[in-house]
């Protein structure tokens, strides 16, 4: 009695029998589903790959690059200059430089430039010529302008110049293109180169110029010179004939 009684209740409890069912079958389900699993990875030629994260910023440069260089273009070379654009220098070549400060003299020259000086009178000197501007080392001041004549012609004006003795020294030989030549700026003519002094230590110095083949004869700044200094040159002549008639050009 007590068994039918169990069984009974057994029977009545049906749906812990049905869960058991349900279980197995959920197992056989499983079982299948991995043996299918296991078919298919059996029968393909790819295998799995483990492919990390990329960091965000290799990514953004990987964009970038992608932009600049597209895909279908990598496989030629490329040229710097197709994707960044050209720096043109604006610096002078030296060439550039040099032809401007020529222009630059030559237009001095044609002009009869003479600022920033004026004629003084000197204490037991006479006449010279001092700024009312500052000057810079290379500066063109002035030209020393007057006659340009050959060497024969020269000695035969020196020879009567020497003869008066109130007859002031306002001659200058040079060489150019192994030629001599002399600016005699004896005669007054108004312009200032002529009445610069002389001095061994001076703050000018000599330059030639050529302008249409014709030589011109400048004195530019040897250093910068200060408002208010006299200018001078050194006149170069220490012949014994030039002491004897003008001993003050050894000073």
């Amino acid at each position: 009695m007590h068994r039918n009684l169990m069984d009974k209740v057994i029977g009545i409890n049906s749906p812990i029998e049905k869960s058991s069912n349900d279980i197995k079958y959920s197992s056989n389900e499983l079982t299948e589903k991995k043996e299918n699993s296991l078919k298919a990875i059996n029968n393909t030629d790819q295998c799995l790959k483990y492919t990390p994260e990329k960091n965000k910023s290799q990514s953004r440069n990987c964009n970038t690059l992608s932009e600049k260089f597209p895909k279908n273009n990598l496989s030629r070379n490329h040229k710097v200059t197709e994707y960044f654009p050209v720096r043109r220098s604006v610096r002078k070549t030296k060439k550039t430089v040099l032809e401007e400060k020529q222009k630059n003299l030559e237009e001095c020259v044609l002009s009869k430039r003479e600022d920033g000086l004026k004629v003084v009178h000197f204490e037991g000197k006479g006449r010279g010529v001092v700024t009312t501007k500052k000057f810079y080392k290379g500066e063109f001041v002035v030209e020393y302008s007057g006659e340009l004549i050959d060497m024969i012609e020269a000695k035969v004006r020196e020879n009567n110049y020497a003869k008066d003795q109130n007859t002031g020294c306002y001659m200058y030989y040079f060489k150019y293109k192994n030629i001599k030549y002399c600016v005699d700026a004896t005669a007054e003519s108004g312009r200032l180169g002529r009445l610069v002094n002389h001095s061994r230590n001076g703050n000018l110095s000599t330059k030639i110029i050529s302008i249409n083949s014709t030589p011109h004869l400048i004195l530019v700044a040897k250093e910068d010179i200060e408002f208010g200094e006299e200018v001078c040159y050194d006149y170069g002549d220490r012949s014994k004939e030039s002491l004897k008639y003008h001993p003050w050009l050894a000073s």
